[in-house]
């Protein structure tokens, strides 16, 4: 990818930033790109697992005994439980499920956005964290606070990647550390277990 290439393919705004952190040199701009793609990816993997355990460990919690289907047997329907923009959450992941597919509460645990997890644990649901959410996240006891701060912190991280921003400001040293704080609060094996996966603390240091 020759200097003409790069402006026409990723645009002066956007290939600029990686030559002005190259000191104007083309070649370790290129470089340094393809490096921060693999650490966008990286990230994005480890947000992946994040999520994943967020939402099953909260809805193996508020789930707990209620059956698949049907939904309204379940706390994804409960108005108890959900205020009601969460509940309208859900309704749009029913809307979006193929209509040949059961509906089911795995299914529509699956279809919510990140944003969504979020939210349940923000100060609205204080209650309900005091109650049961508490126990989703059953080691070292973390607060509420704790858990709504590393969540907004991997949730802008995650818009970012998948905006493809630049994270040449990110300090994925920081962000990788309070991933696996948030499996350890849910599961020490998860954490353990992402540590020998993850290969973005070896990746920061081969920055370009």
């Amino acid at each position: 990818m020759d200097q003409e290439q790069a402006i026409r393919w990723l645009s002066e705004g956007r290939f600029g930033r990686f030559r002005d952190a190259a000191g104007g040199d083309h070649t370790r701009a290129v470089a340094l790109y393809n490096w921060h793609l693999e650490l966008s990816t990286e990230l994005f993997s480890l947000i992946h697992w994040s999520e994943l355990l967020l939402r099953n460990a909260i809805d193996a919690c508020l789930g707990a005994g209620q059956p698949q289907a049907p939904l309204a047997a379940t706390w994804v329907l409960d108005f108890e439980v959900l205020r009601p923009w969460a509940v309208r959450q859900v309704v749009g992941a029913v809307e979006r499920l193929p209509s040949e597919q059961e509906i089911t509460r795995d299914r529509v645990v699956a279809g919510l956005s990140f944003g969504f997890w979020v939210a349940l644990l923000g100060r609205r649901y204080d209650e309900l964290w005091r109650d049961r959410l508490h126990a989703a996240f059953p080691h070292e006891r973390p607060s509420r606070e704790a858990v709504a701060t590393v969540l907004r912190r991997l949730q802008r991280l995650r818009n970012r990647i998948a905006h493809h921003d630049c994270l040449l400001d990110v300090d994925a040293g920081s962000a990788v550390a309070e991933i696996f704080a948030l499996a350890r609060w849910i599961d020490q094996d998860a954490d353990e277990w992402l540590r020998t996966v993850a290969p973005v603390e070896r990746l920061v240091a081969r920055r370009p």
